[in-house]
């Protein structure tokens, strides 16, 4: 290759690399007073980078009036994680720090449970039950055949994540 032409491919590698090694995605400004709990939730259970920031953001978009409870899911979630009181009786979902960290550890148990995080997201937005019937009704192909929010919310999140 001449001079110029190599630069050209240093050029377009460099792009490239950076493209292939950055962030698919960061949290918003509002997540800001969040970040230290989401981080520390995700060290300790062994997440991926901003897997958590990532589910909150798809649960709360980490708006003020979602965060404070002031706007409930129509199923009854509230909080940053969404948490439904009724079927997770054992934290505040109104206390953001408190929630963050249940999240973490809640999707790791799902993770646990089901062997990877895109299942474990699955039962986070349709329940566990829901996940481990589909399951065994369609076997590897359960996805498909959950309804599309959640198929939606699980390829929004894990493909802005991994």
């Amino acid at each position: 290759m001449k001079g110029g032409n190599w630069a050209a491919l240093a050029a377009l590698a460099a792009v490239a690399l950076y493209f292939m090694t950055r962030p698919k995605w960061t949290p918003p400004d509002t997540a800001t007073p969040y970040l230290s709990d989401i981080i520390e939730a995700e060290y300790k259970n062994g997440m991926p980078s901003y897997l958590l920031a990532r589910l909150l953001y798809q649960e709360s978009r980490y708006r003020a009036d979602i965060i404070s409870g002031d706007t409930k899911s129509s199923a009854g979630a509230v909080g940053i994680a969404q948490i439904v009181p009724r079927w997770h009786p054992n934290v505040d979902p109104l206390n953001a720090s408190a929630s963050i960290a249940y999240a973490g550890q809640y999707l790791t148990s799902l993770k646990n449970r089901f062997g990877d995080w895109k299942t474990a997201l699955a039962a986070y937005n349709w329940g566990q039950g829901n996940v481990n019937n589909a399951m065994k009704e369609h076997g590897y192909k359960w996805l498909e055949h959950a309804p599309t929010e959640t198929q939606n919310y699980v390829s929004q999140i894990w493909g802005d994540i991994a």
